[in-house]
C-alpha cells in the first residue's frame, strides 16, 4: 500500500514540474507571432538594428536643436548685461581697463546711470556717442549694483521735475540710492575736447582741435563722486573781488570734492566742516576781522587738519592784511612777473608765459608726462633763508621757474626787456607752509599753498590735455587732505587701428576655413559611416 502511495506522491511531484516548467517556457518566450501566411514569427520592429540607430540620431538631433534654442534665448537675455562682444580696436577704445573693472566690483551702493535720451536717439548722433554708450553698457555689465536705462527727458519732463541740477537731453546722469547724490555729465565730460587756443583766448569761441574718448573716466569719477559716504569740502571765498573759476571748480566736482561758495564778509566764522578754503584772486585786501576768521580756521582749536589755497591776483594793490596772514607762515607774494630769458622754457615767444619745473615732492606724481605751463606768474618766496622754516612750519616749492628767469616789474609795458646784468636764476612761483603738531608719533598739519597767479589756472590750462596743470593742482588738493588716488585714465583717441591683417595671414585663414576645414570634416564623416556600416 505504501509503494502505490509513493508512486503516487512522485506522479504528482512529477506533474507540478512540467507544469512550471511550461509556465516558464511561455513567460519567457519571445513575443513572436505568426504572420498567418508563411508560419513564420514576425520580428519586434524595435529590436531591428536600423532602427535602433535611426533613433538614436533623430533623438541626438532633437537635443542639439533643443540646446541650440536655449542657448541662443539665454544668450539674448544676459547678452546685454555680459556683452560677449570683442573690442578689435589697438587702444581698446570700447573695452574698460582692468583697473575699473575692478573698482567697480567693490561698489555696493544702488547706482542708477540714465542716459537722457532713447538708446537709438542717442547713439545715432555720432560714433562719439555710440563709443560712450558701448563704455556705459560695459560699466553696468561690471557690477549687477549698477543699472543702466535710457529716458527720454523730452518726452517725459515729469522725470526731470525731481531733480534741481539742470539736465537737458543727450547726458549722463549718475545717480547713488544711498546718498542721493546725482552727477550730470555733459559732452564736454564724457568727450575730452581740445580746443584751439587762439580762438578761445583772442575770440572766446570754442573751435575743437581733437576730441578723444573720455566717457570710462567720467563716469567712473562720477561714481566715486556720489557714492563717497565722506565728501572732501571745499569753501570758495567770495566778497573781495575773488574771480569765480568755474573749470577748476568742476575739476574737484569730478574728483569727488564738495564745492560751496562762502561770503566771509556775511559769516561769523568758517565752519570746521570745510577741509579746504579757496581764495581765487581777490582784487582787494581783507579786513582784519575776516583775516582772524582764516586763522581761527587754521588752527582749528588746535587740532589743525585745514587747508588754505591762496592764488594771488596781479592787480591786487597794497594788502598788508593778506601779507600778513602769509608771513605769519613764512611765505610772500612778491609783486612783478617773472620772465623766462632762456627761450628753450618760453611757448609762442612770450617770455611770461613759460615752461616750467615741477621738482620732485609729494605733489609731483603723474606730471613728468606732459608740461606744466603758467603765464604772468609772481614769484612766491619765503622770509626763512633756503626755506627751512622755522620751529613747527616747513616750508617747501611746489613749482619753480627754470633757471634764466628775472623779475619783471609789475606795471612796466608789453616791450621791456631785462638789463643786461639783471639777475638771471630759478625761482619758485607755488610753495606751500606747513604747521605740524604731535601726538606720540602721530602728526597733524594744516597748511598754505600759495600760488603766484590766477593764470596758472586757467580755462586753457586745465583743458588742454598735452599740459599738466590740472594734474599738478589735484594733486596739490589730494595731497594736503590725503585723499586716497581716484583712478587716472587716459583719454583714447577716435584715431585708432582696428583689426588689420597681411596678405598672408588672409591667404592663410582662406586655405584653413574654406579647404583644410571642410576637408577634415568630409573624412571624420567618411569614417563614421564607415564604422557604422561594418556594424
Amino acid at each position: 500500500m505504501s509503494k502505490i502511495n509513493e508512486a503516487a506522491e512522485v506522479k504528482e511531484t512529477a506533474a507540478e514540474v512540467k507544469e512550471t516548467a511550461a509556465e516558464n517556457k511561455t513567460d519567457t518566450a519571445p513575443a513572436e507571432k505568426n504572420d498567418g501566411r508563411n508560419g513564420k514569427p514576425r520580428k519586434n520592429p524595435f529590436r531591428n538594428k536600423k532602427f535602433k540607430y535611426g533613433g538614436l540620431s533623430v533623438l541626438f538631433t532633437v537635443i542639439f536643436i533643443v540646446a541650440v534654442v536655449l542657448v541662443n534665448v539665454i544668450i539674448t537675455l544676459l547678452g546685454d548685461r555680459f556683452m560677449p562682444t570683442a573690442d578689435l580696436t589697438d587702444s581698446g577704445l570700447y573695452s574698460i581697463e582692468q583697473s575699473t573693472v575692478d573698482y567697480l566690483k567693490t561698489v555696493t551702493d544702488e547706482v542708477t546711470i540714465t542716459v537722457t535720451s532713447e538708446e537709438a536717439a542717442f547713439t545715432g548722433g555720432s560714433s562719439y556717442y555710440y563709443q560712450t554708450n558701448e563704455i556705459l553698457k560695459k560699466i553696468a555689465a561690471a557690477n549687477s549694483n549698477i543699472k543702466l536705462q535710457y529716458i527720454d527727458v523730452v518726452s517725459n519732463p515729469g522725470f526731470i521735475a525731481n531733480y534741481t541740477e539742470t539736465i537737458t537731453s543727450n547726458e549722463i546722469m549718475v545717480e547713488s540710492k544711498a546718498t542721493k547724490r546725482v552727477k550730470v555729465l555733459t559732452y564736454e565730460d564724457f568727450l575730452s575736447i581740445t580746443y584751439n587756443e587762439q580762438y578761445l583766448n583772442y575770440y572766446g569761441v570754442k573751435r575743437p582741435e581733437k576730441v578723444e574718448a573720455n566717457a570710462e573716466q567720467a563716469v567712473v569719477s562720477a561714481i566715486m563722486n556720489v557714492t563717497d559716504t565722506d565728501p572732501v569740502k571745499v569753501a570758495v571765498l567770495t566778497g573781495y573781488g575773488e574771480t569765480e573759476n568755474t573749470v577748476l571748480q568742476n575739476l574737484l566736482k569730478t574728483n569727488s570734492y564738495v564745492i560751496e561758495s562762502v561770503n566771509i564778509t556775511l559769516t561769523d566764522k568758517i565752519s570746521e566742516d570745510y577741509d579746504f578754503v579757496f581764495m581765487f584772486g581777490p582784487d582787494k585786501d581783507y579786513s582784519v576781522a575776516d583775516i582772524n576768521k582764516l586763522d581761527t580756521w587754521l588752527d582749528n582749536s588746535g587740532k589743525f587738519g585745514k587747508n588754505l589755497v591762496y592764488v594771488g591776483n596781479p592787480k591786487l594793490g597794497d594788502s598788508p592784511n593778506i601779507d600778513g596772514l602769509l608771513d605769519q607762515w613764512g611765505l610772500k607774494v612778491e609783486k612783478g612777473i617773472t620772465y623766462q630769458t632762456d627761450e628753450n622754457y618760453t611757448y609762442s615767444g612770450m617770455n611770461t608765459y613759460q615752461v616750467l619745473s615741477v621738482p620732485d615732492t609729494d605733489f609731483s606724481k603723474f606730471t613728468n608726462s606732459s608740461p606744466v605751463h603758467g603765464y604772468n606768474m609772481s614769484p612766491v618766496t619765503s622770509k626763512w633763508a633756503d626755506q627751512n622754516g622755522n620751529g613747527n612750519i616747513t616750508v617747501q616749492s611746489i613749482l619753480n621757474t627754470y633757471a634764466g628767469a628775472v623779475i619783471k616789474p609789475q606795471d612796466s609795458g608789453d616791450n621791456w626787456s631785462p638789463e643786461s646784468d639783471a639777475e638771471r636764476k630759478q625761482y619758485s612761483v607755488i610753495m606751500q607752509a606747513v604747521k605740524t603738531r604731535y601726538e606720540g608719533t602721530d602728526p597733524f598739519s594744516s597748511r598754505i599753498v600759495a600760488i603766484g597767479g590766477m593764470e596758472f589756472l586757467n580755462t586753457s590750462f586745465l583743458q588742454t590735455a598735452s599740459v599738466n596743470n590740472s594734474q599738478l593742482i589735484m594733486n596739490i588738493f589730494n595731497v594736503s587732505c590725503n585723499k586716497e588716488e581716484g583712478i587716472t585714465l587716459t583719454p583714447k583717441s577716435y584715431n585708432t587701428s582696428t583689426f588689420e591683417i597681411t596678405d598672408a595671414q588672409k591667404n592663410g585663414l582662406v586655405i584653413g576655413f574654406v579647404i583644410v576645414l571642410p576637408l577634415l570634416l568630409i573624412i571624420f564623416g567618411i569614417v563614421i559611416w564607415v564604422k557604422r556600416l561594418h556594424k
